[in-house]
């Protein structure tokens, strides 16, 4: 093989990694838009739910959101909304144990979103094989965390849903005038089964 042969198969692997970088990218944008939506919707309303379960919060609901796009206040206060969200609904649902579950949640929000700069900065500057290599690198380990946090994220509404469905069924019991079962005891009777 000539010199000139691997020099052109090299840059042709070069294009092909920034043309692939740059297709996920573009295919990335309307799933990243849209989770981005629902989540700061669940989470504005989550916080605003906290009003009725733990009486009044430190922030308005509009802080819940606008609180993600203020920099520097990003990379703390929408931790400290969660917290108060996470420990507010789980005391009214009686589940008061510590769990840490949030503090993951968080790390990897952040580590992903540091790995992601730095992978976008990584491949702006990239020119030739070894740093286009080094920025599909970088990118593979920023999607990597993209999984890891969207997944810990998805537990945590998961968690504070649970929370929050416990709250509603303690209510509604109260409501007809008995005590509030525990939420292992709701299932149905076998006369209540339907095969």
């Amino acid at each position: 093989m000539s010199v000139s042969a691997t020099t052109d198969s090299s840059a042709g692997w070069g294009q092909f990694l920034e043309y692939s970088r740059l297709a996920v990218a573009i295919a990335q944008i309307p799933l990243r838009i849209l989770s981005i939506v629902f989540f700061l919707q669940w989470f504005r309303r989550a916080y605003y739910n906290l009003r009725y379960l733990s009486g009044r919060p430190d922030h308005t609901d509009g802080w819940a959101v606008g609180a993600w796009f203020v920099p520097f206040l990003n990379l703390f206060r929408p931790y400290s909304i969660m917290k108060e969200i996470w420990y507010g609904t789980n005391s009214a649902a009686g589940r008061g144990r510590q769990h840490g579950l949030l503090q993951w949640w968080w790390i990897a929000y952040l580590v992903h979103g540091g790995l992601n700069r730095a992978a976008d900065k990584v491949s702006t500057k990239a020119e030739t094989l070894t740093e286009l290599q080094n920025a599909a690198t970088l990118n593979v380990f920023s999607n990597f965390a993209d999984v890891v946090s969207a997944a810990l994220t998805l537990m945590v509404i998961r968690y504070v849903h649970e929370s929050e469905q416990a709250v509603a069924l303690f209510g509604q019991v109260r409501q007809l005038g008995g005590d509030a079962p525990a939420p292992d005891d709701v299932r149905p009777t076998e006369e209540e089964q339907y095969a």
